[in-house]
């Protein structure tokens, strides 16, 4: 079966749109979302509705949790916590009873799904370097977890004596001796210079995983930013993917 991976939609329904567009022309009819549904962008509402009707299953991220008071937005930098607020403020009441009941982490089909990292997963720390994989690959049974949160795509690998590598291959041929963990980047924020909406492709017949990079009209979401009132930047970081 092929699986679509998505996470850190972030409020911006033109890349949503066009990233779940891919997804139907690939003909995956399977789609996972990886949390972070609203935060930042001016579509909180309307994201969550499409994302409930197209995902199989959808995990909380931290963005999804703060503007309905489960955590505590005090170690959100400016921009963010505004757009927590803003989305506090927007969110409907179907969205709120929604993004209440989210699970963190879940086991799928013989890998492993999480917004931030297996170990802790309500604690929202990061996987970025090798010491931060090899604190976590412990924490998942699975050969593959699947992340988000970073906004940028990454894979780590461990093999058999412990020893973690970053692998660069793409499209990925999962390797029976190897364990991973595999960020898909993000749909609606990119943050690895590369403005282009991301998300992953996951092949448990034929072993494989693609990361797969979207255009999708950015022009519109930033428009939309400016107009609801939330921080300018947040509009600004989409053209540079940063």
């Amino acid at each position: 079966m092929k699986y679509a991976i998505i996470s850190d939609i972030h409020g911006n329904l033109e890349a949503l749109t066009s990233v779940l567009a891919e997804i139907e022309n690939r003909s995956i009819e399977t789609t996972l979302c990886l949390g972070d549904v609203v935060g930042y962008g001016p579509n909180p509402n309307e994201c969550i509705a499409l994302i409930r009707e197209k995902a199989t299953s959808i995990l909380a991220g931290n963005h999804d949790h703060a503007p309905i008071g489960k955590l505590d937005t005090s170690y959100f930098n400016p921009w963010a916590r505004s757009a927590i607020e803003w989305t506090r403020e927007n969110l409907d009441d179907v969205a709120v009873r929604f993004l209440v009941d989210l699970p963190l982490k879940r086991e799928i089909d013989g890998f492993t799904i999480v917004h931030a990292t297996p170990h802790e997963p309500g604690e929202w720390n990061y996987i970025v370097t090798i010491g931060d994989a090899i604190k976590n690959f412990p924490e998942f049974k699975n050969q593959i977890c699947f992340i988000g949160h970073s906004h940028v795509p990454m894979i780590i690998s461990l093999d058999g004596k412990d020893n973690c590598s970053v692998v660069r291959d793409n499209p990925l041929e999962i390797r029976d001796d190897l364990r991973y963990i595999i960020n898909v980047g993000s749909v609606g924020q990119p943050r690895d210079y590369n403005p282009l909406a991301s998300f992953g492709i996951y092949d448990d017949e034929q072993r494989t995983y693609e990361l797969c990079r979207v255009e999708y009209d950015i022009a519109t979401t930033q428009s939309k930013i400016r107009d609801s009132n939330l921080p300018v930047f947040l509009a600004e970081r989409l053209e540079v993917g940063q």
